[in-house]
C-alpha cells in the first residue's frame, strides 16, 4: 500500500538534492577527450599516445610566382564538437609528363614518376581549418622539410602528432627540384625557404596578426626526412663542405647523389644563397639563430666535409635517426658518422635495426596510390611494422622536442639510457 512521504524526510532528500548541485558546481568541467589517448598500436610507448590538444591543418602560400612557397601548417586548435580527426590531403601536381607504368617496369627501370595530381593524396588525421587553440599558446615552432622532390605532407602523422603536443609545425613544398636533373637548387631553395618560413610564422604570430600570440618563435626546432635531414642539421647551423665528395669518388656510384650535383653547381647556389664568392671548404652557416633542437631522420651525409666538419661546429642538441638497413643513406657514411661527429654536448642516435630508408615516410594504407603508380617499398619496410616504427618515431621526436624546446622533465627522463629499452632499438646518448 501506497505510504505519503512526511514532510521532514522531503526536506532532507531537498537538502542532499541542494548539497549535490553546489559541490557538482564547484567542482571541474572535464571536457569530453577529443581523440582516444592511443597510439598507432595498444603497445605504443608513452610518447606515442595522442596528445591533450586536437589538431588542425590549414594551407598558406608564402609569395608569388616561382619564389612561391605551397605551405601546410598543423597546430593546437579548438574542437567543441568533438569532430574526428580525419583529414585528406591534396597533394600538388608536380610533373604530368612521366606516364604511370606499372610498378615492376618502374622498379626495373630504376625511375619513380612524377604523377598529375588528381591521383595524389594523402590520408591523415587532422582537422581542415580549424580554429587555432590560441588560449593555450603560445606553442613552439617545428619547421620540417621532406625528402628530394617531395610532398610537404609525405611524413604527415609526425608533425600531426607533434601538433598534439602543443607545437605548430610548418612544412613547405621543396622549390625547384626535380628527381633526376635539377635537385642541386635545393641546396639553395631549402636553407632559404626555411627561413621564409619562420619569417612567416612571426607574421602571423605578432600582434594584428592573423594568429596573433599563437607561435613562440623564440624557442624553435628544425627536423626532416633525408634531403630535408640534412636541411634540417643546416636549419640548426651545420655548414656545408664538398670536400667528401673529392676525397671519396669510389663511393659515389648512382647520380642521386648530392655530390653528383652540389660541387658541379656551387657557383650557382653560392650566387642563390647571395655570397659573393664561392667557398672553398666551409660554407658560412645559414640558419636562423633562434633555432634551439634538431632532428635530422636518416640525413644525407656528404655534403658535410672529408671529416664531417660541417656537423662538428653544431652547438644545438641534436637527435639523429636511422635505420641500419638504409639503401639509400647508407647509415655507415651518414647517420653514424654524423652523430659522432655533431659538436653538440647533447646529441642522441635512434637506430630502427634492418629499417630502410622509407621507414620515416606515410604508411601504405595512407597512401592508396602507392603500389598502382610507384613501387610499393616507398610506404613499407621490408621488416618493420610501419605502425609499430611511427609509434617509436613518434616517441623520440616528441620527448626530445618537449624536452628541448619546453623544458619537460618528465620527456628527458624518457629519453636517459636506462629509460630506453626497446626491442629492435639501437639507442646512444650523451644525455644525462
Amino acid at each position: 500500500m501506497f505510504k505519503p512521504v512526511g514532510k521532514t524526510r522531503v526536506r532532507t532528500v531537498g537538502l542532499w538534492l541542494l548539497l549535490a548541485l553546489l559541490l557538482s558546481a564547484c567542482q571541474p568541467i572535464m571536457p569530453v577527450p577529443i581523440q582516444p589517448p592511443a597510439g598507432l598500436r595498444p603497445d605504443a610507448p608513452p610518447y606515442a599516445v595522442h596528445g591533450p590538444f586536437a589538431v588542425g591543418a590549414r594551407d598558406f602560400v608564402i609569395g608569388e610566382g616561382d619564389d612561391a612557397i605551397q605551405m601546410t601548417v598543423w597546430y593546437p586548435a579548438l574542437n567543441p564538437t568533438h569532430t574526428k580527426e580525419k583529414i585528406t590531403y591534396q597533394l600538388n601536381e608536380k610533373v604530368d609528363s612521366v606516364p604511370a607504368l606499372p610498378s615492376s617496369t618502374l622498379v626495373e627501370a630504376g625511375i619513380i614518376p612524377l604523377l598529375p595530381s588528381s591521383t595524389l593524396v594523402l590520408l591523415g588525421q587532422a582537422i581542415q581549418n580549424a580554429s587555432p587553440d590560441v588560449a593555450n599558446g603560445p606553442y613552439p615552432l617545428v619547421v620540417f622539410s621532406v625528402g628530394l622532390a617531395g610532398f610537404r605532407q609525405q611524413n604527415g602523422y609526425l608533425p600531426e602528432h607533434l601538433a598534439s603536443y602543443g607545437m605548430v609545425v610548418l612544412s613547405g613544398d621543396p622549390r625547384g627540384e626535380t628527381l633526376f636533373e635539377e635537385f642541386w637548387v635545393g641546396a639553395a631553395t631549402r636553407q632559404i625557404d626555411a627561413k621564409r618560413m619562420i619569417a612567416y610564422a612571426d607574421e602571423l604570430t605578432a600582434s594584428g596578426g592573423e594568429w596573433a600570440g599563437l607561435i613562440d618563435t623564440e624557442h624553435i626546432a628544425t627536423v626532416g626526412h633525408s634531403s630535408g635531414g640534412w636541411a634540417a642539421l643546416a636549419g640548426g647551423g651545420a655548414q656545408m663542405d664538398f670536400s667528401w665528395c673529392t676525397a671519396n669518388p669510389d663511393l659515389i656510384t648512382n647520380e642521386m647523389t648530392n655530390c653528383t650535383q652540389f660541387p658541379a653547381h656551387q657557383d650557382e647556389i653560392a650566387a642563390m644563397l647571395g655570397l659573393e664568392s664561392t667557398p672553398e671548404t666551409l660554407w658560412p652557416a645559414t640558419n636562423d639563430a633562434r633555432v634551439d633542437a634538431v632532428i635530422a631522420l636518416a640525413p644525407d651525409g656528404d655534403i658535410w666535409g672529408a671529416e664531417y666538419e660541417g656537423v662538428a661546429v653544431m652547438k644545438v642538441p641534436t637527435m639523429v635517426m636511422g635505420g641500419s638497413g638504409d639503401s639509400a643513406n647508407i647509415p655507415e657514411i651518414t647517420s653514424y658518422p654524423i652523430y659522432e661527429h655533431l659538436g653538440s654536448a647533447n646529441k642522441s642516435l635512434v637506430v630502427l635495426e634492418n629499417a630502410d630508408h622509407w621507414i620515416f615516410t606515410q604508411p601504405r594504407q595512407d597512401t592508396p596510390w602507392v603500389g598502382n603508380y610507384i613501387p610499393y617499398f616507398v610506404s613499407t619496410d621490408p621488416v618493420w611494422d610501419m605502425d609499430r616504427a611511427h609509434d617509436l618515431i613518434n616517441h623520440f621526436a616528441t620527448a626530445f622536442l618537449l624536452d628541448t624546446l619546453k623544458g619537460d622533465k618528465e620527456a628527458h627522463a624518457a629519453l636517459l639510457p636506462e629509460a630506453v629499452n626497446f626491442p629492435g632499438i639501437g639507442y646512444k646518448t650523451t644525455m644525462k
